[in-house]
This record gives C-alpha cells, structure tokens and sequence, in this order.
C-alpha cells in the first residue's frame, strides 16, 4: 500500500504499524507519483525499507502538520504557541504489546507527545532552580529558543515554507540553553487580574478563576502583562507603549545592551533605556518598547528585542510582530547572502552596496566587529556575514534580497582522519606532446601549502602566463616562485583571516599529485623509494586556502571567487559536503559553474562514503567527478600462522629488528571481551586484557590503523594484525604503524578467525617484503571507501564520471613522519584521485588551450578503459566486476585523452534548460548562473538529453527514449565513423545515422540513439550497462566510447 499525503499533510509523514507492506509519501512525492501513473498504461511499484535512518534530513525540526496555529482567538495580545518540540514519530512505553516484544513500546504522533518533551525540560529547569516561579522557567524556555533547522534554513512548516510565529511561537526548544537564561520575565500569580480584567471578563467571571474576590477597576491590555513575547496590532499610524521588567539569574555585575530587528519604514521600535545593568544575582530592571506603524503595509511582521550580554553575559531574546513574534539564537553565525546586483552597480561598489543589506541592529551589537566576512564578485552577487537569524530574516525586505541562509561545514575527502592512511604508489606520467603541462595555472583549493617543500621547486619553470593576476600572502616574506606562483587563505578566524600556510597537509600532498616537480629518492620509511612528481610537473600552482581542520562553504566560495579573478586554468577541489545537495544549495557546485562559464576546468572528489550506493557528492554535469582506485603496488607485509598458512597484507613500517625465534601466540580481544571497543583496539580497551608479547588482531572499523596499533604497543603487545570488516573486502592500506603489522583483507580475515577456531594455542609471525610491483592482482580495482552511484540529485548524468588512483598515494607532507629532510607521506581518498585527474586534465589543456571545459572532461570520459591489468573487468574491492555505478566510465586513460578523436562539447548556457528539467525553479535556476532565465516548457530537456559523454536513464516496463548527441572533431579531417553498440542487458539500442563523416577539423555531426526496453527479457540485474562506440576507419584507430546506464523500474 502507498499512503500519499494531501496537500494540508505536506511533508509530514507518519510511519504507522501497518499490517502489509506499505509506504507513506509527501505530498510532493505523490505528485511525482501521480505524474508517473498518467504517463503509463500499466503502472508498476516496488518497495524496499531501509529501517531507522538519523540525520539523514537537514530539514528538521519542522513544524507538523497537525500542530494548531495561532494566532489566539481568547487572548490575541499573548503570542501562542509559546513553543514546540519533539512530537511526530516519538518512541515511548505503550500498554501492550504491538509486536510481541516482552518490553512494549510503540510510535506515535501529536501534540500530546510534545507536551511532555517540554514538562521534561521544565522538570530539569526545576531540578537546576528549586526557588523559580513557573513564569520564570517559562521565560527561560521562551527566550532561548532557536528558529534554526539542522541544514541552517528557518524552521519550516510541512509545506517547506518558512514558518511563522503562529506556527512555532518563540521556535524551538534548547534545553541546555534555558538551563541558564541570564534574564526571565517573571509574573507573579495576582499579575494576571488586571490582565483578566482587560480582557472584558466580568469580577464574577475572573473569581472563578482566580478563586477570591476581585475588583476589576482597574485593568491592563494584553501585551502589558509581563510576558516574554509581544504580540499586537497596530493601525496606520498607531503607537503603543509597553513596559516589561526582568530579573537576573545570569551572574553578578552584567551588563545587557537592546538590539531591534525590525523592517525599516513600516514599524518603529524604540527601546528605553537600550542598556540595563546587575549589580546582584535576583536584581530587577524595567525597561519601555514603544512600537509605532509607520506604513498601510497590511500584512503582519514579526521580529525581536534582544537583550545582548557583554562578554559571556550571554544573548536573550523577547520576541514582537505587528501581530507575531519571533524568536532566535545565541550567537552570530555565518550567512551566505545571496543578492541581485542593480542594473550599472559597478564592481568597485558591490562591497558598500552589500553593507546596505546588513540591519541596523547589527552597528549597535558589534561595533567591535567586521560583519562582513567576505564579498564576491564572479562566483555570486552576495557575501558572507556573521549574523543573528533574526537580522538575517529582516534582509527579507530588502529590494534586491534573494536568500540567506547558514554556512556549512564540508569534509576533505581524504580517508586519513576518520579510517585510511597509506602508501605511494606510481605517479601517471603522459608524453611530451602535452609539454607536461607547461603554461597551464592550477587552482587548489585546499588547507594551505608547505611552500618550502622540493616538490614546489620552480627549478627549470618559466614565468607563469601573462594573464596571471594573483599574489602570495605568506607575511610579505618572498615565498612563492615560478612553480608556485600564488598563495592566499580565505580561512576565516577571529583576528580576520590566517596565511596559506599549511595546516592539515592535505593541500601539500593535493598539489604535489597535481602538479609537484620531481624530486629523487622520495620515500617513507624507505619504502616506494623513487622520484615523485605530479601528473602536471610544468603546470604552475596556486593556492587557495579555504580549510584548516573544517571546510566552511561560506571560505569555499571566496576561494573559488578570488581563484577566477587570479585568471587560473583549471580548479582541483578535494571537498566536498558530507551528503548531496540540490545544486544551487550547493557552493561547490555554484563556484563551479561561474568557473565554467569563464573557461576553467573544475575537478572534484566524489566523496569517501564508498561501497553504498547514491553517496557520491560533487555530482553536477559542469564538475568531473572522480572516484578512488587502486594501482598495481604494495608494501607487502606476510602474516604466517601457526598451519603454515601465509596471508599477505600491507605496512608501511618495516621493522629490519623483528625476527622472533619462534611464532608468537595470538590474542583476538574480540573473542574474550563483549566490548566492541576491545575488537576495534580503542584507546583504553586492552588494559583488561593480556596482549604481553602477544600479536592481537584488531577489527578495521572506523579508527584509524595507527591508533589502533599505540594501544597495542601501550599495553605491551608484540605486533598487530588488522582485517577488514566485510564492506572493505580487499582494499587494505600501508600504514606507518608504531610496531610490527599486518593489514589484511575480508577474506583472509576470514582465513585468520577459522585458523583460531581449530586450534587451542594459535601462534603467527609477520615478515616484510619491501615495495613489490606487479604482484597485486588484480588492478586497478574499486578502493572500497569510493562514494558510488547513482546521483540523487540528477540521475539522467552518470556520476561518478571516472576513476583514478586514490589508494596509499605517496606525496608532499608539510612535516616528516620519518625523520626525512624532504617529507612525504602516503595518505588515500578520492582527494588523492581528484588531483591525479587534475593534472591529467592540465596535460589536455597544454596540448589544446583552446578546448572547452566540456571538451577536456569529454576526453578523459570517452578514452577511459574498463579492464584490469589481466584483461578482465574492473572489479570492486568484493573482487566482483563493478558497475558503471562503481567507476563511471572507467579508469583515465592519459595518453589517449590527449588524442581522443571527437568530445561531446556543451556551452555554459546549454545547462540551463537542463536546470529548468530538473524541476527547479526560475530563481533557482537564475541562482546558478547568475542571470535571468525563462524555464517555459518547450525550453526543458531531460537529463539525459545534455550533451554529456555518457547516457543515464530510467526505463519502465515498454518505455522508449530518444535522445540526440552532437559530435565535435577533433582528430583529423576527412575522417568517417562507424557506430558499435554493447546493449545493456534487456534493451534494444537504435543509432541513426549509424555511420558519421567529417571534412574538416571541428567540423560538427549530431546523431540520436533510440533506448528499447524490451519485454519478457530475463535480467540479472535492476541496473544495465552498456557502451555505444564511434569507431574511426583508417589507420588513427580513435575509438570514443560513451558509457550507457540503465536503471529498471
């Protein structure tokens, strides 16, 4: 059964104890649904539950469906609902049983199971302060809570659309911040007669109430009533005065300062006196807000008075409208600002102008401090700013306002901090043809760079490109060269922003892939001794420092603004958010479109969220996305046991000492302790157990190898050995471990705990055998961690597009982990893969500066090849042929990417109709490529109707899709093609014309290809793959491959 929501439900879905297999859908969702069972005559579903998911929605919390609104019929000068919290889908004790469990709990939904989430709060608030009134634990609930959803937008309701203060009252609840609130509002119970009173109640009817004899001479409004919200209505030229007094529970000798967020011509605030000070802890302090409606604007506004604390007084929040209020957070925060610039603005004033949008407010809370963080030019019409929500909210009436919404924070796509850490393995080389990348500018951006490191030797380098137009801030010191021509951080710190310098070593070792120089007797431990260079060695690097230990969009997006400004070639970005996002929510996907639109390659990670399908992030058309594989080396470290068996794993420490005179006894913590931190080795986890002289076996889980291997040796253990949990398979890593190890896969893992399953006293040893090449078969192969397909967000392009080496890759380092005088390290991640594809796409564009962006990306994806060094597929780290979800179009060829015969070219304004297609909006749209946009109907394309390199479809039982392709030449003239088509599995597949000639050089052909599913064909797969190949006749031999995917449903 599918349950599809009406419109009033929105978004809010409840999941019930059904008694079949069932589904319940938005109300978006059901369109979607509805659409589809228009478009077909035999309809047809399936359902699949993936059960208890967190944190996979940023949208949360938000408002319910069901959750009654304001404003009050009985009291409208009080703002109600004071609060909300917690209460759809909620677990708790239940009568009886609904799933025959002994403990019988159940799920369900309503305000009724939001009430007690507040009576809990309220009831710690107690705990914490016996002697409060229940109007000051109320205040204290009221005046710290946030309006803030996880993703940084404003709460919404189930429509999607920001919520009012009738739908959410103050917002939501912070429990730990209205544990100390600094300032309450408190009402003492006689408080309420004249309010009683005014509110036209007869002294008979307020008795019954109040339960004594009253006298309601004298009466006060509503909005008088010492409460912690306003909430009134004021006619055209009205002004109302109101007084409040609060009481310090925050600490003595404070000190609080009023700021107003409100809307510039249509309400007046004034707050008397707009500072209040404490001498004592329990002091009392009035003060008068008159509100005066200075417009026949007749919608309501809401906003807020916030009572400010200097130093760590803290900030406290009292809420109005023109009928509402609003609540808000604690501290500033970090808003992206997106505007739309006038018609003649010229750039030299887009900053003054941007200081406009800022409220009034924020000069009296923060003279102190620069607001705005960062200004851009190329990649938005915007800026950055350290914000209340509630000024950001007050933008929304600006003219020229489009959208604020809060920073993120990315990861680097390096598996070095939360799993892998590893070892060099070879560096791709291409041929002269493409000078090495000599006069081509790559952009990192990335953590900063060691600026003295060999690799960025400009030995041999020329000058680079008259159009470069950057600088190098390290401090004025005379520290970048012809190799390194530029260095700038955009890291934003409380003293401004910091220097280039290096600080994770991620950016060291990125550029060095890229671009590095190459540098003899590069090693580690002495193992992968050789030259290391880049893909890239004459392409010149700048960097862009836009990480230290987080990634915040807000620094991306100036990173990747001022790198287009600096006249750079191409972007390399090893970032990339931890889940995808629409793309114009997407700063990555923004800064690379303007970049785009100005000629510049842009390189991505896909992300290290790998073997799962639909992780991979950096997925828009206009980026490379570049997955993670293996090549054909290993720093082999061989486990014996005590049966004689040998597994062979991989360190990166080799110690020449260890060479016990007999095997050791194992320990497995796992088999004697129940504690899953014992099985993974975490600190603190083997004090208990007796490793002495022993090997222990470590499960891989998410702590780091090293760490792993410290708490072995701090608890006297002899060696280690480390296997793979079965999502790891084979993908295993050399690491610089801290005693003797072994990193071993899945499946001898699996070897290792029956081995100790026979025997009461199992025993090993380990052996080294140094660097070995050509005795890892096979590969390359899928690295496990490499996020995979299909993309979320446009599954018409087939993500990723393409694999490269990103598993124990040696590099530049910015500090020795060897005691070298030239440190390197081997790290893994498709931030390693990213930069080898970098520096491939820099070799492209030396040889033909003049290819497009399009052009260069088609190159690499149409040349790529899909076998390992056996002859056989590329396999995933199951040892299993991956799909065209696993590795896109396949592993990068260099060589023939120089030479690719055709490219399928797109122009940046070729993306707007696809944009359109996607369901977004004008604005949306507009967003993206920072102009208007008609998205009328006859404009939309699918996206599988882009001119991309590869074809990405759904099909449904007898659909039948036609799509048209445009090839550009690029090989020789007078060339013809002959088409060759692999059909997926169940599908027929229609060329025409199947046959393609060419006179000249970019002279143009366009084709279409017809995709069949066919009927009563037997699948061994929801997922098709194929290939459709343009052959060329003569003796070039150019083959251009373009990968097809296809998804059943």
């Amino acid at each position: 059964m599918i349950l599809i929501n009406g419109v009033e439900d929105g978004d809010t879905i409840i999941p019930d104890a059904h008694v079949l297999p069932a589904s319940c859908l938005g109300y978006k969702d059901g369109l979607l649904v509805k659409g589809y069972l228009n478009s077909t005559s035999s309809p047809t579903a399936a359902i699949s539950f993936q059960g208890t998911l967190i944190g996979k929605s940023k949208i949360a919390p938000q408002v319910a469906s069901f959750s009654s609104r304001g404003p009050s019929l009985l009291s409208p000068g009080i703002l109600k609902p004071d609060i909300i919290g917690p209460g759809v889908n909620i677990l708790a004790a239940w009568a009886e049983s609904v799933d025959n469990a002994t403990n019988s709990f159940n799920v369900v939904s309503g305000t009724s199971m939001a009430c007690p989430h507040l009576s809990g709060v309220a009831a710690l608030i107690k705990s914490a302060h016996p002697n409060w009134s229940p109007a000051a634990i109320k205040s204290a609930i009221l005046t710290t809570a946030y309006t803030g959803d996880l993703g940084g937008s404003p709460i919404s309701n189930e429509q999607n659309v920001p919520a009012t203060v009738f739908d959410m009252g103050s917002g939501h609840v912070d429990p730990s911040k209205a544990l100390n609130p600094g300032l309450v509002y408190d009402i003492e119970p006689d408080d309420y007669n004249p309010y009683l009173c005014g509110l036209g109640y007869s002294d008979k009817q307020v008795r019954t109430i109040v339960q004594r004899k009253v006298n309601c001479s004298s009466s006060i409004p509503e909005a008088q009533l010492n409460y912690p919200t306003f909430s009134i209505s004021l006619a055209p030229g009205d002004n109302q005065t109101y007084t409040r007094t609060v009481t310090n529970v925050g600490r003595a000798n404070s000190r609080y300062m009023s700021v107003v967020v409100t809307w510039k011509g249509i309400i007046g605030v004034e707050v008397t006196p707009n500072e209040i000070e404490f001498k004592e802890v329990g002091e009392k302090a009035s003060y008068s807000v008159t509100f005066t409606r200075l417009s026949s604007t007749t919608s309501f506004r809401q906003g807020s008075v916030v009572w400010s604390g200097h130093d760590d007084d803290g900030v406290f929040f009292s809420s109005f409208s023109q009928e509402a209020s609003a609540s808000g957070l604690t501290d500033l925060e970090t808003y992206i600002v997106s505007v739309e610039k006038p018609a003649g603005l010229l750039e030299s004033n887009l900053h003054d102008w941007y200081t406009t949008f800022l409220p009034e407010a924020t000069t009296s809370l923060s003279s102190n401090q620069q607001r705005i963080v960062h200004s851009y030019r190329n990649v938005i019409t915007g800026f950055a700013a350290r914000l209340t929500p509630q000024e950001a909210k007050a933008m929304e009436q600006k003219e020229g306002f489009i959208s604020a919404r809060v920073q993120r924070s990315f990861p680097l796509h390096t598996t070095f901090t939360p799993k892998f850490l590893g070892l060099p393995q070879n560096i791709l080389r291409a041929g002269n043809a493409s000078n090495y990348g000599e006069g081509v500018i790559i952009g990192m951006i990335d953590s900063g760079i060691k600026y003295d490191h060999p690799s960025f030797s400009d030995k041999g380098m020329p000058p680079p490109p008259a159009r470069w137009r950057g600088r190098c801030d390290f401090n004025g010191k005379q520290t970048c060269n012809n190799k390194l021509i530029g260095a700038r951080s955009f890291v934003s710190t409380a003293r401004g922003t910091d220097l280039p310098w290096e600080e994770a070593y991620h950016g060291s070792h990125t550029s060095g892939i890229a671009a590095g120089c190459p540098v003899e007797g590069a090693n580690v431990f002495g193992q992968a001794n050789g030259t290391a260079t880049g893909i890239a060695p004459r392409a010149h690097v700048a960097m862009y420092k836009a990480c230290a230990v987080s990634c915040y969009d807000g620094d991306l997006l100036a990173a990747i603004d001022a790198a287009i400004d600096d006249g750079v070639d191409l972007l390399s970005i090893s970032i990339g958010p931890e889940s995808p996002f629409p793309f114009y929510y997407d700063v990555i996907a923004l800064g690379a479109f303007r970049a785009i639109q100005k000629g510049i390659f842009v390189s991505c990670s896909a992300g290290n969220d790998g073997p799962y399908p639909s992780t991979v992030t950096n997925d828009a058309p206009w980026i490379l996305t570049v997955g993670a594989s293996t090549i054909d080396r290993e720093i082999r470290a061989t486990v014996k046991l005590g049966n004689n068996v040998e597994l062979h794993g991989q360190s990166l420490f080799q110690p020449k000492d260890f060479h016990p005179r007999q095997p050791l006894p194992i320990v497995h913590p796992a088999a004697i302790s129940n504690n899953e931190s014992a099985a993974v080795c975490e600190k603190g986890s083997l004090k208990n157990i007796d490793v002495k002289g022993k090997i222990v076996i470590c499960h891989m889980g998410q702590l780091r190898i090293e760490d792993k291997g410290k708490e072995v040796k701090d608890n006297g253990g002899a060696a280690m050995i480390v296997f793979n949990e079965q999502d790891d398979g084979y993908t295993t890593l050399a690491t610089a471990n801290v005693l003797p190890a072994s990193h071993i896969s899945y499946k001898d893992g699996l070897v290792l705990k029956n081995y100790l399953i026979s025997t009461q006293s199992p025993t090993a040893t380990i052996s080294f055998q140094g660097t070995l090449i050509g005795k890892s078969q096979p590969a390359p192969q899928m690295a496990s961690f490499s996020s995979r397909g299909p993309s979320t967000q446009s599954p018409g392009i087939l993500k990723p597009d393409i694999v490269g080496p990103g598993l124990n890759i040696l590099s530049a380092w910015g500090v020795s982990i060897d005691e070298a005088t030239n440190p390197f390290n081997v790290i893994s991640g498709t931030s390693m893969s990213c930069p080898h594809l970098s520096g491939v796409a820099a070799l492209i564009k030396s040889a033909h500066p003049d290819w497009s962006p399009a052009a260069i990306k088609s190159a690499i994806l149409t040349t790529a090849y899909t076998a390992d060094l056996n002859g056989n597929p590329i396999s995933t780290e199951q040892n299993v042929s991956a799909t065209v979800f696993d590795r896109g179009s396949g592993h990068v060829h260099t060589l023939r990417a120089l030479n690719p015969g055709l490219v399928y070219d797109i122009e940046p304004d070729d993306y707007i109709p696809y944009l359109c297609g996607l369901g977004y909006s004008e604005q949306q749209v507009r967003y993206i490529v920072q102009r208007k946009v008609n998205c009328s109907t006859p404009t939309l394309i699918p996206g599988a109707q882009l001119n991309y390199p590869t074809f990405s479809m759904v099909l449904g039982a007898g659909d039948q899709m036609t799509y048209t392709r445009t090839v550009t030449n690029v090989g020789r003239p007078f060339s013809t093609y002959i088409s060759k088509v692999l059909s997926p599995q169940g599908v027929a597949v229609k060329v025409m014309p199947s046959v393609i000639r060419f006179k000249d050089l970019n002279d143009k052909a366009s084709y279409t290809v017809t995709f069949t599913r066919l009927e009563n064909v037997t699948r061994s797969s929801i997922i098709g793959q194929g290939s459709l190949v343009w052959n060329s006749i003569g003796d070039d031999g150019y083959k251009v491959v373009s990968t097809i995917a296809v998804v059943f449903v």
